[in-house]
């Protein structure tokens, strides 16, 4: 199968990805807004190798990519912006990247990132979800380049949620998402949204507030308790992708970004409700 080069700006050093076009073409309609870039010495590279039945994998030259095999569609697509993100977070050791959601939340000085963290299936994108349609920005709903000074770097790539939305979805929340829900894969639909709900891309803002979250179907209320931050570094450890640190650096990184912030483990019930505690928080 024919590849093509198509080169992606990043925060660090360019990407160029080697892919066939049809998949190139899908990663773009993921990521509309990610300027394109030359070839430059420093470039990091991606290359796809597709099999005969259409699967794909991934390698990087700044990193040893994950040997996992997608299907063609939407899912490879989603594994080759993994994979770019990877390639240009490992070349630099000033970058890690969070699998997280993160909003923009505050007024003033107080204004900054609220990065939600938690298990898959915990609910993260669609609690982001829910505070965008709220009236927070939306910076991510899975993954965050973080910079050593604790800026957040916006991707704008298609946030995506998965479909039946829950029973307990507000009417107007269904409508956004019917009017947002540009491309479907399966269960998962893939969001439009409009340029004042969405960070656009290459903006930055200082991560503020970190937020562990355990879903439990018995919670009547939302409840929003101090975490430590032993127990943040905790959490932050499996859900940060940083292969170009060694353990310890990695670890002495994570607790700089615990001790900076405002720790926080909400118990929750519902999305919907939790968005409306969060945003009545202070100074939301």
């Amino acid at each position: 199968m024919k590849h093509r080069a198509s080169g992606f700006a990043t925060p660090t050093r360019p990407v160029i990805v080697g892919a066939p076009q049809a998949l190139l073409d899908l990663t773009r309609a993921q990521a509309p807004h990610w300027p394109e870039a030359e070839g430059s010495d420093n470039a990091a590279h991606v290359t796809a190798l597709t099999a005969n039945d259409g699967s794909v994998r991934f390698m990087a030259s700044s990193y040893d990519a994950p040997d996992v095999v997608l299907p063609p569609g939407l899912l490879a697509a989603n594994g080759l912006i993994g994979t770019v993100i990877g390639a240009f977070v490992a070349a630099d050791p000033d970058w890690i990247c969070l699998h997280a959601a993160a909003v923009a939340l505050g007024r003033g000085e107080r204004r900054g990132l609220t990065v939600l963290l938690g298990d898959t299936m915990a609910g993260k994108s669609t609690l982001a979800m829910a505070l965008a349609a709220c009236g927070a920005r939306l910076w991510c709903d899975d993954r965050l380049p973080l910079s050593r000074d604790m800026q957040g770097f916006a991707l704008e790539l298609r946030p995506k949620l998965r479909l039946p939305l829950p029973d307990s979805a507000p009417a107007p929340f269904a409508t956004l998402v019917e009017a947002w829900g540009t491309v479907r894969e399966g269960s998962m639909v893939y969001l439009a949204l409009e340029k004042e709900t969405q960070a656009a891309f290459g903006e930055v803002l200082p991560v503020r507030r970190l937020i562990t979250l355990e879903r439990s179907p018995q919670r009547q209320a939302p409840e929003l308790a101090v975490a430590g931050v032993g127990q943040m570094v905790k959490r932050l450890v499996p859900v940060t992708f940083a292969p170009h640190l060694d353990p310890m650096t990695r670890l002495t990184r994570l607790r700089q970004v615990a001790t900076a912030c405002e720790c926080r483990h909400l118990v929750y019930g519902d999305s919907f409700e939790a968005a409306e505690f969060l945003m009545q928080g202070p100074g939301e």
